[in-house]
């Protein structure tokens, strides 16, 4: 690629970012958007739980963090078994 290629890409992406800022100050964008998931944990999850952290993980991500660790534990018991072959083994 030549310098002006990379050049012009460049300031398509900085222009884009700029009209992109731009548009959403004078329409103000940013106000219609909705808040997501996380304001609302905010907001309800302390009435649940008195730790934000808590909440979250016990929440229903709870069973995405159990097959996490499934997934964790299970590749740890495979390395141990392929590269600590000889430890287990008959020593003589």
């Amino acid at each position: 690629m030549s310098k002006n290629t990379i050049r012009n890409l460049i300031a398509a992406v900085l222009t884009g970012i700029f009209s992109v800022t731009l548009i959403d100050a004078v329409f103000h964008l940013s106000k219609v958007i909705s808040p997501g998931v996380s304001n609302i944990y905010n907001v309800l999850g302390t009435k649940i739980a008195p730790n934000l952290v808590t909440v979250v993980i016990f929440d229903f991500r709870a069973y995405d963090t159990l097959g996490e660790s499934i997934i964790l534990l299970t590749a740890g018991l495979v390395v141990l078994l392929i590269f600590g072959k000889g430890l287990l083994g008959d020593k003589q």
